[in-house]
């Protein structure tokens, strides 16, 4: 039977009762040139943590907040495809890999990330086989969450694909520009404002000064 519980409270626990205790004992024990390599960074409500493209110069540690993972497809089409929050690490794969960042990553409220330079991380990758196996639970832990939930997709109604991204912010709020709000939707600017505009009239939304709300969120 499909778990409906939402995906952002089964990963919390998962952060809460594991995740971060654990990777707040790995970085205790750290080697001083990795504790001193991380500093705490702000990224506030629609900006972006990491762009697709860039070189994979960093990786981050959310602490606080939520940020919605975005793709650009081949056709220019941009497609919403997760969301991460508290404890979660981000752009350690493409450090692993030398590879550039694969996705935008995209500040869904006012957040706060660890950052640690991606040499001092894949330093401490080989060194430490914990931090290792810590990210295999990590990423084996979203895959058993993410079998029994639905994403955003491209094949998804625009409408289905933001009522969803409503269900999975804490406050069932967005405050986002619209047409950074239509281009994580995968959508044009004039197409959004008509959902939007649908969705209040259905009573599922409520829309006042640029604050989106889901009513009756379950």
């Amino acid at each position: 039977m499909q778990n409906t519980t939402p995906f952002r409270e089964l990963w919390l626990k998962f952060s809460e009762e594991e995740l971060l205790p654990e990777a707040d004992s790995l970085l205790r024990d750290a080697p001083d040139v990795v504790r001193n390599s991380v500093t705490t960074l702000h990224i506030y409500n629609g900006q972006n943590l990491i762009c697709q493209g860039d070189p994979a110069q960093a990786v981050y540690i959310i602490l606080d907040g939520e940020f919605i993972v975005n793709k650009q497809a081949e056709n220019g089409k941009q497609v919403g495809l997760t969301f991460c929050y508290r404890g979660e690490f981000l752009g350690e794969m493409e450090a692993i890999c030398r590879q550039a960042y694969r996705y935008d990553v995209i500040a869904l409220s006012d957040c706060r990330v660890l950052r640690m330079p991606a040499a001092t991380f894949l330093s401490w990758l080989s060194q430490d086989h914990r931090l290792s196996l810590l990210l295999n639970r990590q990423l084996a832990k979203r895959c058993l969450i993410n079998g029994e939930q639905r994403l955003m997709n491209a094949v998804d109604s625009i409408e289905n694909n933001l009522l969803y991204m409503l269900t999975q912010i804490s406050g069932h709020q967005i405050h986002l520009p619209r047409d950074m709000l239509a281009s994580i939707l995968g959508t044009s600017r004039r197409h959004t404002d008509k959902v939007l505009l649908r969705l209040k009239t259905q009573g599922k939304i409520t829309l006042s000064e640029g604050v989106i709300g889901l009513v009756k969120p379950d």
